[in-house]
């Protein structure tokens, strides 16, 4: 597997930032870490995600003394935590992104330490809900007493993302200064004057259905894991597995370089061996879902099914038809997180009146009218360009070339088939470890929010989002489409295959 392209995706173009990362050698200083897992907590996240920053990080540099006793997304604690570190890179990567001892140059020096030294390019922390970055040590008091994770896998994701930018150049937005963000709130401002949401570790969570065990829904998964609930049940259900490409590594969070083209929910599921979650996991499309045996399932939720009763959904699909498949349920809440670009975002249904449904402004994708267009913009091209557009795309490029020269081709000629599983494919998009997680760590405050808070989220607004690009955060509420079936008549569920 050494020929696979770990980064294709964070390398393709994306507005703001220039076009060709240099790499980067970054060293972390984290101390000594005792009993403060806050800090484990960040360092965990940000290794993990800068060992997935192909092209952007060369190699990471680690100065850590003292054990690892937070949960890794794929083993238990191992003990010391820079053979943990170093282990965790290996694992996630195959070496391509080393954890190696802090000696000699770096380019880009990160202090996470609990007594920061003056001289870093970055310093970060986490506690609670809330995450900091700047330039230089935090000029406040930070309580790491509180053990969950939220804020210091927050802080974590600010961290990747400005090595990637400045690995990429900014050409719009701007760096990290003394940015403080709250997973309470969903606002940006000075750390003494965001205000911390309550501790999680000990609570317990109604059972949930996700749906998508890909970047956001490993992250979803992680942090659950990560947060020692007292009581939790998920469901995850997806169909896929991780590409032979290795394209969607570099954000899967509990797949490593041996999961490649393993089911997707294989990996959630030893993640929850490792933390003691509660769950249950089925490799197929939700549809297949709902008429599939689903032996081990526990039993109050197979008595709820039977009635078809699906109470609370966390959306972690990227697919519109899939959006409208799991608002077809009916679910009593859904909390859905997605990514745009550098964009973050999490969104809650059900809770905000008269806000949209996860079915409103997702519009499922007309993918026969746009085979059709791209198809008829082939048929445009001259035969050269052609030639270019088609050239490693097609098992068969003469083939093809001759059914789209032909002016009123034959159903079934040679080379349709080529040409249409060319214009059916769906181009991969833009994205990168950092955002995920931070949809992913907004998706699960949200979450905890929401059920264990309700008149706190009742009140906020349905939808929070956080640009990297420029550090900052918005909350809107979406109204009602006044067109939309869902909202119109209620209950539309999905067609029993």
């Amino acid at each position: 597997m050494s020929d696979i392209d770990l980064g294709d995706r964070h390398r393709r173009a994306v507005s703001g930032l220039g076009n060709a990362a240099l790499p980067k050698v970054v060293k972390i200083t984290a101390g000594q870490l005792g009993n403060e897992l806050a800090r484990q907590h960040l360092l965990v996240c940000l290794v993990n995600l800068l060992a997935r920053l192909h092209g952007s990080v060369k190699t990471i540099k680690l100065q850590v003394s003292g054990d690892i006793t937070v949960p890794l997304p794929h083993a238990a604690p191992l003990g010391k935590a820079f053979a943990a570190m170093e282990n965790l890179a290996a694992w996630a990567n195959g070496g391509r992104i080393p954890v190696l001892a802090a000696t000699g140059e770096s380019d880009i020096t990160i202090d996470i330490s609990s007594d920061p030294v003056e001289g870093a390019h970055l310093y970060a922390c986490g506690a609670g809900w809330k995450s900091w970055i700047g330039i230089r040590p935090p000029d406040f008091a930070l309580s790491e007493d509180e053990p969950g994770c939220l804020g210091p896998y927050f802080a974590a994701t600010m961290l990747a993302g400005e090595v990637f930018k400045m690995s990429k150049g900014l050409t719009k937005g701007r760096y990290a200064a003394n940015d403080a963000y709250s997973l309470w709130t969903g606002e940006v401002g000075a750390w003494d004057d965001l205000a911390d949401g309550p501790p999680v570790r000990g609570t317990s969570l109604p059972a949930v259905y996700l749906v998508g065990a890909g970047a956001v829904g490993q992250g979803v998964m992680q942090i659950l894991g990560a947060s020692e609930l007292a009581d939790a049940y998920v469901v995850t259900i997806d169909h896929d597995h991780h590409d032979k490409e290795g394209t969607n590594l570099n954000r899967c969070f509990l797949a490593g370089i041996e999961d490649i083209l393993e089911p997707k929910v294989e990996v959630v599921s030893k993640y929850r061996g490792l933390t003691n979650l509660n769950g249950f996991e089925f490799k197929g499309r939700l549809g297949d879902y709902l008429i599939g045996a689903k032996v081990g399932l526990r039993a109050d939720l197979v008595e709820a099914e039977r009635a078809d009763r699906y109470g609370l959904v966390v959306s972690a699909v990227d697919i519109n038809r899939s959006r409208q498949d799991i608002q077809g349920l009916s679910p009593t809440i859904v909390i859905g997180g997605s990514t745009d670009s550098l964009r973050a975002q999490a969104t809650s249904y059900g809770v905000v009146e008269n806000a949209e449904c996860l079915g409103c402004w997702n519009e499922p994708e007309d993918d026969r009218a746009r085979a059709i267009v791209l198809e008829a913009n082939l048929r445009s091209l001259g035969v050269e360009e052609r030639r270019r557009r088609l050239a490693g795309e097609v098992d068969d490029l003469d083939a093809a070339l001759a059914y789209l020269a032909t002016a009123k081709p034959r159903c079934g000629q040679l080379g349709e088939s080529d040409v249409r599983s060319f214009t059916s494919a769906v181009s991969p998009e833009f994205s990168v470890s950092f955002v995920s997680m931070a949809a992913a760590v907004m998706t699960a405050a949200r979450l905890f929010t929401v059920i264990m808070w309700p008149h706190e989220a009742g009140r906020r607004a349905a939808k929070g989002l956080f640009q990297f690009k420029n550090l900052r955060a918005d909350n809107v509420t979406t109204p009602r489409r006044d067109a939309c079936p869902h909202c119109a008549k209620g209950r539309h569920p999905i067609t029993r295959r």
